[in-house]
C-alpha cells in the first residue's frame, strides 16, 4: 500500500500545529502556557511554528500521558493482615 508522502512545511500557525498534533488550539495553548510562558511573559496574540517545534511540543504531550492505569477505589475498609481474613470465616 503506497501512502501519500507528507511533506513538511516551513510555518504553521497554531491552528495547523494544533491539528497535525491531533489537539485543539485551546489545549496547545494551555500546554504553551505551562512549558513555555510560565516566566510571567504573556502568550503572543499570534504564534508561528516549525516543523522542529512541533517534534518538541509532541514530546511536551507525551510527557502529559499518565504511564499507568489508575485502579479503581475499593472499599474503604483495608485489612493488614491476616486477622482480617480469619475474622471473615
Amino acid at each position: 500500500m503506497n501512502r501519500p508522502v507528507r511533506t513538511a512545511k516551513d510555518c504553521y500557525t497554531a491552528a495547523e500545529a494544533a491539528a497535525e498534533l491531533n489537539i485543539s488550539v485551546e489545549r496547545l495553548n494551555n500546554l504553551l502556557d505551562r512549558k513555555l510562558f510560565n516566566d510571567g511573559s504573556g502568550r503572543p496574540e499570534t504564534l508561528s511554528f516549525q516543523s522542529t517545534d512541533l517534534i518538541l511540543l509532541r514530546f511536551w504531550l507525551e510527557q502529559d500521558q499518565p504511564k499507568l492505569i489508575q485502579m479503581p477505589v475499593r472499599s474503604m475498609r483495608r485489612g493488614t493482615g491476616t486477622d482480617d481474613f480469619e475474622s471473615e470465616r
